[in-house]
């Protein structure tokens, strides 16, 4: 499943400077690598697990302006599967040295993703989708205000759709400047964002499924460089998908933990 986060490039606001407010960029900031970890259970609504699946990926920073303008590659991509008959561990090959542009909401579109292999598609949108959603708050970081939640117009009521994928809204998304907070051995800003209610809705020839989700994170920023170090996010989202055809329902409940740390 998904963050929205379909946007225009000059989609947001910064406010003037004042009391309170985080630190300008004090050096420049080199281009990072990052370790992405997204741990997904699928239970049903009695919490009784199903099936779990690990994506570990690094994502390699070759152009970095914006959240919504940047360029990287994705580099050993492994998958853990894990259920009743055990677990297993593979590599995908297929998937190595990626490379993908961000411009504004162009990975929105299926079009996007017609370099990825077949039967990829939908687990390089979740990787795509992650590393977007989770620097959303970088985009705000000069209208942030110590522990005064801060409200960005563009995520109050924002319905992304996903080309022949999901339609996602989010609701009332906040971000808060909690204060200072060391993470590997840095002094960093401590940021969170996340919004409790955010519905979704897909449809294909087979099914059609409604639910919704709310996610919560926690963002390190190095501040002399305004540079993220590491942050975890969770995600509970609950749906009702039915069958076309007949009158089969099934109802789910998927947990995600997402990490995005950076590396050497």
């Amino acid at each position: 499943m998904i963050i929205g986060v379909a946007f225009t490039l000059h989609g947001y606001a910064q406010a003037d400077g004042g009391e309170h407010k985080i630190p300008k960029q004090s050096s420049p900031a080199k281009l990072a690598n990052y370790q992405l970890s997204i741990d997904i259970k699928f239970r049903d609504l009695n919490g009784n697990l199903r099936t779990q699946n690990i994506t570990n990926a690094k994502i390699v920073q070759q152009s970095y302006k914006s959240t919504i303008d940047q360029t990287f590659q994705i580099k050993d991509v492994r998958l853990k599967e894990i259920n009743e008959q055990g677990q297993s561990t593979r590599q995908l090959d297929e998937l190595e040295g990626l490379n993908f542009t961000i411009l504004a909401d162009n990975f929105t579109s299926l079009d996007f993703y017609k370099n990825v292999p077949s039967g990829h598609i939908e687990k390089i949108r979740m990787i795509m989708q992650d590393v977007v959603g989770l620097e959303v708050p970088m985009m705000y970081l000069d209208s942030l205000e110590l522990n005064i939640p801060y409200y960005p117009d563009l995520f109050q009521n924002q319905q992304a759709n996903f080309e022949q994928s999901v339609s996602f809204t989010n609701q009332k998304m906040r971000i808060t400047w909690l204060g200072y907070s060391k993470i590997k051995g840095k002094d960093c800003l401590l940021i969170q964002f996340g919004s409790m209610y955010n519905p979704f809705r897909s449809e294909d020839d087979r099914m059609i499924t409604n639910g919704r989700s709310c996610y919560w994170a926690n963002v390190w920023v190095f501040p002399d460089t305004r540079q993220i170090e590491y942050i975890v996010m969770h995600e509970d989202i609950v749906s009702i998908t039915k069958l076309k055809g007949n009158e089969m329902e099934l109802q789910n409940n998927v947990q995600r933990e997402v990490i995005y740390e950076k590396v050497e």
